[in-house]
């Protein structure tokens, strides 16, 4: 029995090393193929063999900033509305520029990149808008000023949500929300 003892951690580091290899092998796969999250959590079952293996702790911290990458990036995608904000805006553009400067990207965030970019460009392009009163009216737009009296009005907007007040003597205050919408 002594002799076969004496096996037993030599085939559970053995059993270790090709589940380790696997395991190597499916989360550089994943990476290739831009699966981040399922990456990460190959990276975590590795480590869970031997922490101390330098490849899967930074792969799992690649793993876990390009997932946090890919969640910004579906974020302002997902509500392009939001980039009519100067700070989203400003947000959303420094994220493309970082992307842009990366060395090697794959094809899914290149693809991310790219919407982001078309979104941004059309959230700064302005829409003609026409706005209609009774002349009798004090209208005005938040984020535009006062507009005055008016029966027809012609405004260049970028696209956003505004908020139109309407004030007449003698009259209940007015209060119209609208959002302009991008043109494609």
């Amino acid at each position: 029995d002594e002799p076969t003892a004496g096996l037993e951690p030599v085939v559970r580091n053995e059993v270790f090393a090709v589940l380790r290899a696997v395991l190597e092998q499916e989360a550089m796969a994943l990476e290739q193929d831009e699966h981040w999250e399922a990456a990460a959590t190959t990276y975590e079952e590795i480590l869970k063999i031997d922490a101390n293996l330098s490849f899967a702790i930074d792969g799992l911290s690649r793993a876990r900033e390009m997932t946090e990458l890919h969640r910004r990036l579906d974020q302002f995608i997902a509500d392009p509305d939001k980039l009519s904000a100067p700070s989203v805006m400003q947000k959303a553009t420094l994220l493309v520029v970082e992307i842009t400067r990366m060395p090697e990207i794959g094809s899914r965030l290149a693809k991310q990149r790219d919407e982001l970019s078309r979104l941004l460009k059309r959230a700064v392009t302005p829409v003609q808008v026409a706005l209609i009163s009774d002349n009798l009216t004090s209208v005005s737009v938040y984020r535009v000023g006062n507009l005055g009296n008016f029966t027809n009005k012609q405004l260049s907007l970028r696209p956003g949500t505004y908020v139109a007040v309407g004030i007449r003597p003698g009259f209940r205050d007015v209060r119209r929300e609208f959002r302009v919408a991008p043109e494609l």
